[in-house]
């Protein structure tokens, strides 16, 4: 039987697309992103602790630097309500040997009740800078650094700060 060398031209491109889709950064950290957050809801110490590299920071928009554990606090103290409709996007992702840089926005929505007592939506979007590293197999988040931040209400802007 004999094989079209159009066949084997069709079979190598797949498999290079096949490799290639695998190999996506973008599509790779967007996975490990939806497990921390999933992590964090669950308050899962543990999953934390795989995702998160050994000396993780995270600096906020005005400078100040955090630990994990900080992280953590911080997150306990968010309003339940932000956490069910949050999402992490990642806008960029590339990859050098063992180190990536990620830019990523996490974007979360909220209603409670305004300051004059009726309802009001809050949106809270943060833009930052992602360094992972890979740790045997597994990439590991290793310092985040969050550039740019808008809180709206009510869909108008509340605050906004950029660094």
């Amino acid at each position: 039987m004999r094989v079209s060398p159009w066949f084997g031209a069709m079979v190598a491109v797949a498999i290079a697309g096949s490799a290639a889709a695998q190999e996506d950064p973008k599509a790779l950290f967007q996975t490990r992103y939806d497990t921390f957050r999933a992590a964090m809801m669950a308050q899962d110490q543990a999953a934390i602790g795989a995702i998160l590299a050994p000396g993780y920071t995270m600096t906020d928009i005005q400078g100040e630097v955090r630990d994990a554990a900080a992280l953590a606090q911080m997150m306990q103290r968010m309003p339940a309500a932000m956490g069910r409709d949050a999402k992490t996007i990642v806008l960029e992702a590339t990859v050098t040997g063992t180190t990536a840089a990620v830019k990523q926005q996490l974007a979360a929505k909220a209603t409670r009740p305004g300051p004059d007592g009726n309802e009001m939506t809050m949106e809270f979007e943060v833009t930052s800078n992602d360094t992972w590293v890979k740790n045997g197999d597994a990439w590991q988040l290793k310092a985040s650094v969050q550039k740019d931040i808008v809180v709206k209400r009510d869909g108008e802007v509340f605050f906004k700060q950029s660094n």
